[in-house]
């Protein structure tokens, strides 16, 4: 009877957060939609975000088995890893509360969901490693692009379930398939060409009075969370009147997306013009995404906010994002006339890898390890339209026509 009402309550978790979202579900509406009383939810789980956990336990463990039973299947490593890929995109597309609730809505619930996503994504991406060591030409592959791929599935994934688009995702696993098949290891090592740029301490000056509450907004969300974000705290980084701050947003969601907008067009403002100095396509690249790095680890408060912590601020946030980012797509999608077989996902993916890294490297060593970045997200995105001597050539130059120093 316990295991069949903590099944019911996990059905009715997975239904309400597709309909609500987890911040706005209540346990009145979890107890309504399962049939189970509200003694009975509070005898199994202390609260809500309990219960979320539980759930979210219960579709990875489910995942993992499905995975599993899907790659078990004898053949070559290429067959196999092709059904992983595959598996994926099945669960995805039979379960998309399920892979909603996982994928877009654990964040808003905290620290112990995200946890629980983060391993799960190591285990797979584990499990990609040891698939591709049995891959000759593909042993060598740094752990960085394996994880990047993992990643830039995931982001194609949310994108779809988001605009109710899943069905299409078991089609678009051949494009995937073809661009992973596309990467070589790079020949030499990738490494940043000369020093890191050094910055000096982010400031909250801006040039109105909706730019200052902006930059305070970003630094609040970068030290607190955006769940534990309060206007409160905002005002007093900002040392601005409420009023002031309500004349131009109309609480934390409106200010989250004001942000999103502000700090995708300061990216473009800085790779747009470092990519059309460029003599070529591949340099404009590299250049580029050196201007990138370099802009979010002198902007530390906003480079969290719009790679980290915008997963909690929930789906429109990273719908907000995508568009946001789509002038980068185009530079990437440029690619095209060096090599039109390249897969027509590549410009989405590779956003997706790259900002897939960027979340990485600021949760495991900060923002100002974001510029030695730069050479790899490189490589990352010319490897599959000019191969990987010309892409490790250029991705370990500084995109201005000079080779990396020695």
């Amino acid at each position: 009877v316990v295991a069949n009402q903590r099944e019911r309550l996990f059905g009715a978790m997975v239904a309400s957060v597709a309909e609500r979202g987890y911040i706005a579900t209540t346990v009145n509406d979890l107890v309504e939609i399962s049939g189970v009383s509200s003694r009975t939810f509070y005898d199994l789980f202390p609260d809500k975000k309990a219960c979320f956990v539980a759930t979210l336990e219960a579709i990875i463990e489910a995942a993992i088995t499905y995975a599993a039973q899907s790659s078990e299947e004898s053949g070559s490593w290429e067959h196999r890893a092709r059904s992983g890929v595959d598996a994926f995109a099945e669960m995805v597309r039979r379960q998309p509360g399920a892979a909603r609730l996982a994928l877009l809505e654990a964040y808003p619930a905290g620290a112990n969901a995200v946890v629980l996503i983060e391993n799960a994504v190591a285990g797979f991406e584990y499990l990609a490693r040891k698939m591709l060591e049995q891959s000759p030409e593909r042993a060598e592959l740094p752990t960085e692009i394996v994880s990047a791929h993992i990643g830039a599935q995931q982001e194609i994934t949310r994108i779809r379930l988001l605009r109710g688009m899943e069905a299409e995702l078991p089609k678009l696993m051949d494009e995937v398939w073809s661009l992973i098949l596309a990467y070589r290891p790079p020949p030499e090592p990738l490494r940043l060409s000369g020093r890191a740029p050094k910055f000096g301490p982010e400031v909250i000056e801006g040039h109105d009075h909706a730019e200052r509450a902006l930059r305070a907004f970003a630094v609040v969300v970068a030290e607190e969370g955006y769940v534990a974000t309060t206007i409160e705290a905002v005002l007093r980084k900002a040392q601005m009147s409420a009023t002031t701050f309500y004349a131009h947003f109309h609480g934390k969601d409106d200010a989250m997306l004001a942000a999103i907008d502000t700090a995708c067009s300061q990216i473009m403002a800085a790779v747009l013009p470092a990519f059309r100095r460029a003599n070529d396509w591949p340099a404009g690249v590299r250049a580029g995404f050196g201007a990138l790095c370099n802009f979010l680890a002198s902007r530390p408060a906003l480079a969290k906010l719009i790679a980290v912590e915008i997963y909690a601020a929930g789906s429109t946030a990273v719908e907000r994002r995508t568009e946001g980012l789509r002038p980068l797509e185009e530079v990437i999608g440029e690619g095209f006339e060096r090599d039109s077989t390249v897969p027509r996902i590549a410009p989405e993916a590779i956003v997706g890898a790259v900002f897939t890294l960027i979340y990485r490297r600021l949760q495991d060593s900060g923002p100002s390890s974001l510029p030695s970045l730069a050479p790899m997200i490189s490589y990352m995105t010319l490897a599959p339209f000019v191969g990987a001597e010309q892409a490790c050539r250029i991705a370990n130059s500084d995109g201005r026509g000079r080779p990396a120093l020695a």
